[in-house]
């Protein structure tokens, strides 16, 4: 490690050579000029090219934060509108119904609400297996299953159901 300092700094004053006989045939003046102007080129390079741009990007990431934030915040406050009824169960019974049919792709071909916490569903030609994803779908989410009468197609393409959800 020494001998390659050592022929580091070997070869730097080799290549350097010209350059401080050159400055020893200087006049003291402009040696002077030459050191006060050096200075003011080290005082540029060190606004201009360090500290404005981090100064700049350290404005920027304020800037991105403070919006981040505030996006946070905006869906953080809105989150109970997306979450709500669907996501959560917390609506009606309908409206969770309908939205997790939505989900799983079924359609209902007969839906009728009998308040808040009851609802009678109809399906015709639905995938069985379909129909159980979406029966669990709504367990999880507090509807319970309180009838349920299923018929195979005649062509056997599906079955015909009728169901009782309540809450």
């Amino acid at each position: 490690m020494n001998d390659f300092l050592m022929s580091l700094q070997q070869s730097w004053q080799e290549s350097t050579a010209p350059l401080r006989q050159r400055w020893l045939l200087l006049a003291p003046r402009e040696q002077q000029a030459l050191k006060v102007l050096g200075i003011c080129m080290a005082v540029l390079v060190l606004v201009y090219g360090i500290w404005l741009p981090s100064r700049h990007a350290a404005q920027n990431a304020r800037a991105k934060y403070s919006s981040n934030l505030e996006l946070l915040q905006s869906i953080q406050g809105n989150a109970s509108q997306f979450s709500g009824s669907h996501s959560t169960g917390t609506g009606s019974v309908l409206s969770v119904v309908s939205h997790a049919a939505g989900v799983q792709g079924l359609t209902l071909s007969r839906i009728e609400p009998e308040g808040e916490a009851l609802t009678r569903v109809w399906l015709e030609r639905a995938d069985f297996n379909t129909v159980a994803t979406w029966l669990a779908t709504l367990s999880t989410q507090g509807i319970k299953l309180k009838e349920f009468q299923a018929e195979k197609q005649s062509d056997g393409k599906g079955v015909s159901a009728r169901l009782v959800l309540s809450r």
